[in-house]
């Protein structure tokens, strides 16, 4: 994907390009102009995050996703600009997961999609992704044109039997993905990824002012979030599944959303809901850049 380079409207005409000579603006037109620039600026500024923690039954694919289409439509009504589900939405841990997986341009993005059209807002959400004979747990972003970005978890829980030793069943992802949400840097990671703090500093040294971490596992609370947006300063918004499992296990959630000095800004434990947060990503850099455990590294030393 190549990324396109823009010359400033200003720009081009100061450089006389096609013969064009500079552009005066008359005090009108800069007022106008100053003004538009500032509401741009003030709509930029803030980001609405919702937070889906929703009950996944384990197979119930159409039964998971058209609940999950109606927790997207609410957030939507309430002015969400992004909304996190958890890992393995649809179809969760289970013997037929091959059977089950759909490509990343399946009917459930193509749901999300088309709930989203006449929207600028965007649906990350967990999919047990297939490509061929593959299967991946991937995390893929949704607009109204469709499929904006895809990752596939990269670290595979290994330390269990069945079928949450997860290098039997998926493959590993082996890059970092990025994204823009209303003009700021934001990444993603799934579960296991964020137990390796290389990860969150990872996005950080990419320019991400805010990361979304997607989970399902019995709970992934804020104590577990705190230090990794503390010491990076990073907006970071956490998801994970709630109720029963493949297992019969209960899984409290916890899902949260906390800024970029650690501190909490909302969490649900315990039952299914939408939880929001404004944030500020445009805060992000300067606070980086006042912040002790980033401005302090030494990445000229650090080696593996």
């Amino acid at each position: 994907m190549f990324e396109k380079i823009k010359i400033p409207r200003r720009q081009f005409f100061k450089l006389g390009v096609c013969g064009i000579g500079a552009l005066s603006l008359g005090p009108r037109a800069r007022a106008s102009k100053s003004k538009n620039h500032q509401q741009n600026s003030a709509k930029k500024a803030t980001v609405r995050i919702a937070v889906v923690q929703q009950e996944t039954e384990p197979g119930k694919v159409e039964k998971n996703r058209r609940k999950a289409l109606l927790f997207a439509q609410k957030a939507l009504d309430n002015g969400a600009d992004i909304i996190l589900f958890h890992e393995e939405l649809l179809v969760g841990y289970v013997d037929n997961i091959k059977e089950l997986a759909e490509e990343v341009n399946g009917p459930t993005t193509k749901a999300f999609q088309e709930l989203l059209k006449g929207s600028n807002s965007l649906i990350l959400y967990g999919l047990t992704e297939r490509q061929d004979a593959n299967c991946y747990i991937a995390a893929t972003l949704v607009g109204k044109s469709g499929v904006v970005a895809n990752y596939r978890k990269t670290h595979l829980w290994w330390k269990a039997k069945g079928l949450r030793h997860e290098p039997d069943h998926y493959l590993p992802g082996n890059k970092l993905v990025t994204f823009d949400v209303k003009g700021y840097k934001s990444g993603v990671m799934i579960c296991y990824d964020g137990d390796f703090p290389e990860m969150t500093r990872s996005y950080a040294n990419l320019d991400c002012t805010m990361l979304f971490w997607m989970n399902n596992r019995g709970s992934r609370g804020y104590e577990e979030v705190r230090n990794l947006a503390r010491t990076n300063s990073m907006i970071m918004a956490t998801s994970c599944c709630c109720g029963k499992d493949e297992a019969g296990h209960n899984c409290r959630g916890g899902s949260n959303i906390v800024d970029k000095n650690g501190l909490l800004l909302t969490e649900i434990w315990d039952k299914e809901g939408i939880i929001y947060a404004d944030v500020k990503p445009a805060e992000v850099i300067a606070a980086r850049n006042n912040n002790p455990w980033w401005k302090g590294q030494r990445g000229d030393i650090y080696h593996y």
